[in-house]
């Protein structure tokens, strides 16, 4: 395959939306007792009714708490920063923390962050895979 055959994709199309604002993550609201879910899912888990409503996430968050990872997969350069990030969904959600270094410095708990969507890996034929993960926002908290 030739480097102009080569595509992005997300690492699960379901997993994203697009709205004017750009691309977010596509979660989905029970409109029984209004709890929010990511990724969407077709029956609420928390109360079992099946009326729920796809809605674009919060882009922006707060860093709920974070590791430095030494060992993980082949296409993650080492070490690397995960964490959970809370959104005012009420959701929280585990990411890598990009755009943070030196992170021993730049990332305290419960500082501003927010989404970005880009490159996470290539699948085994040069394809881009792309993913969320989150960055430190300008200014922080």
């Amino acid at each position: 395959m030739s480097a102009s055959q080569k595509k992005s994709r997300y690492i699960d199309e379901n997993w994203f939306t697009r709205d004017r604002h750009g691309v977010a993550l596509l979660g989905s609201k029970c409109e029984a007792c209004d709890k929010v879910f990511f990724p969407k899912k077709l029956v609420c888990p928390d109360c079992f009714d099946g009326k729920l409503t796809e809605i674009p996430l919060s882009r922006n968050g707060r860093l709920h708490t974070y590791a430095q990872a030494i060992m993980g997969p082949a296409n993650l350069k080492k070490p690397y920063i995960m964490g959970f990030v809370d959104l005012p969904e009420k959701i929280k959600l585990y990411s890598l923390i990009v755009d943070c270094e030196p992170w021993n410095e730049v990332l305290k708990i419960g500082m501003d962050v927010e989404l970005v969507v880009r490159k996470f890996g290539t699948d085994r034929h040069g394809n881009e895979i792309i993913s969320y993960m989150f960055r430190p926002t300008t200014g922080g908290k």
